[in-house]
C-alpha cells in the first residue's frame, strides 16, 4: 500500500517539475488557448478532464496540480462554454476530498457552466453500503457538492443540460462497484433524453466515467492481463444496453475516463489495439465517436501513450465537424499530434 501511494505521489511530483521547467510542454504545440477556427463559427466549446483523484492529505500537491489546469482554463482567450469533470474527482468520495475540489474550483472562472460526473472512486465515500442514506450517503453527498460547486440542482446521479442548443448528458453509477451500475430507471431516462436530443439535429455529448466494454484496448488495457473477463475496465453488465441506445442516433460522442491510459493514436498497439478516439458503427452505418480521457492527476508508466499528466480534451462543435483537441492544461499547451476531426453527417 505504501509503495502504491509513493508511486502516485512521485507521478504528481514529477509532473509538477515538468510543468515548472516545461521541457515537454514547450514542444507540445501552441501555447495560447484559442478556438481552432474562427470564434464566430464555433457553436459550442467544452473541456473535459477525468481522474483527478483528489485527496485530503497531501492537499498542497493534489490541489496545486489541479489548480495549474484551472488557471489555464481561466486564462483562455476564448472562454469554454462548459467544463466537464468526468469522474474519480476524489480518491475515496470523502468530504475532505470533495472540499479540496470545491475550494480549487471556487478560485477560478473556468467556463460558463460546470458539469460533475461521478466515478467509481467517488462512490466509495461515507455510508457506501447505504447509497441513498438521506443524511450522508453517496448520492446525497454527490447532490450536495454538485449544488455547491456547479450551482446545479440535481436529484439523481445522472442529469442533462442544454448549452447553445447542444445536449450534454451525464450518466452516473448508482452503486459502489468498480464497474458502473445504471438502474432501469436511469436507462429509460437516458433513452428518452437521447430521443429528445436527436430531434434538434445537433451533435449529442454523453459522459460516463467507465468506457464501453471492449473499447480503448479493454479488457487487456485495464490490468494488462490476457485472460481478463470481457467487461473488465468498462461499464460492465449494462454496456450493451448503453451501446444499443447510442447506436440509434447520428453524431453521438461518448466521453469516458477510468483506465488511466495516455493519449494514443488508434493505429498504435499496446497488447491490443487501443486509441484515445475510437468508433462504433451505428444503426445508420455512421460512427459513434468514443473519446477516452487520460488521467489528469497521474501519468501512466504502464498502459502507455503520451507520458504527462494535466491532460484532457477541448472539444469544439462547428456546423460541419467536431474538433477533438488534446491539451495539457497544466502546461498550457496543445498536443496537436493527437487531435482528431470528426465530420458531421
Amino acid at each position: 500500500m505504501f509503495l502504491k501511494i509513493f508511486v502516485k505521489l512521485l507521478s504528481v511530483f514529477l509532473s509538477v517539475v515538468m510543468t515548472v521547467s516545461t521541457p515537454l510542454g514547450l514542444i507540445e504545440g501552441k501555447k495560447e488557448a484559442k478556438i481552432a477556427r474562427a470564434q464566430e463559427d464555433c457553436r459550442v466549446s467544452f473541456g473535459a478532464i477525468s481522474d483527478t483523484h483528489l485527496r485530503g492529505n497531501f492537499k498542497f500537491i493534489f490541489q496545486g496540480m489541479l489548480e495549474l489546469g484551472l488557471e489555464d482554463m481561466e486564462k483562455a482567450e476564448d472562454k469554454l462554454d462548459v467544463m466537464a469533470f468526468v469522474g474519480d474527482i476524489t480518491d475515496h468520495g470523502y468530504y475532505d476530498q470533495w472540499d479540496v475540489f470545491a475550494d480549487a474550483v471556487s478560485k477560478y472562472d473556468i467556463a460558463g457552466k460546470t458539469m460533475i460526473v461521478t466515478g467509481n472512486h467517488d462512490t466509495w465515500g461515507p455510508n457506501r453500503d447505504e447509497f441513498d442514506n438521506p443524511v450522508d450517503g453517496v448520492k446525497p453527498t454527490f447532490i450536495r457538492y454538485n449544488k455547491q460547486i456547479s450551482d446545479r440542482d440535481v436529484t439523481e446521479m445522472y442529469y442533462s443540460d442544454v448549452v447553445n442548443g447542444y445536449h450534454f448528458i451525464a450518466l452516473g453509477s448508482e452503486a459502489d462497484h468498480t464497474n458502473a451500475y445504471l438502474s432501469d430507471t436511469q436507462l429509460a431516462w437516458f433513452a428518452a433524453e437521447m430521443e429528445a436530443a436527436a430531434a434538434d439535429g445537433l451533435p449529442i455529448f454523453v459522459f460516463l466515467h467507465q468506457p464501453i466494454n471492449g473499447s480503448h484496448g479493454l479488457p487487456y488495457n485495464w490490468e494488462l492481463k490476457k485472460d481478463d473477463p470481457e467487461d473488465e475496465g468498462g461499464i460492465g453488465d449494462q454496456s450493451a444496453q448503453v451501446v444499443e441506445i447510442l447506436k440509434r442516433y447520428d453524431n453521438v460522442f461518448y466521453i469516458s475516463g477510468h483506465i488511466h491510459a495516455g493519449y494514443k493514436q488508434e493505429t498504435s498497439k499496446i497488447g491490443a489495439k487501443y486509441g484515445s478516439v475510437e468508433y462504433l458503427e451505428n444503426n445508420n452505418g455512421n460512427p459513434v465517436t468514443l473519446i477516452n480521457l487520460p488521467s489528469y492527476m497521474y501519468f501512466d508508466f504502464i498502459h502507455g501513450g503520451h507520458l504527462a499528466n494535466g491532460c484532457g480534451w477541448v472539444i469544439e462543435a462547428y456546423d460541419d465537424e467536431v474538433l477533438l483537441r488534446a491539451r495539457n492544461f497544466a502546461t498550457g499547451t496543445w498536443i496537436t499530434l493527437y487531435d482528431v476531426t470528426v465530420p458531421l453527417v
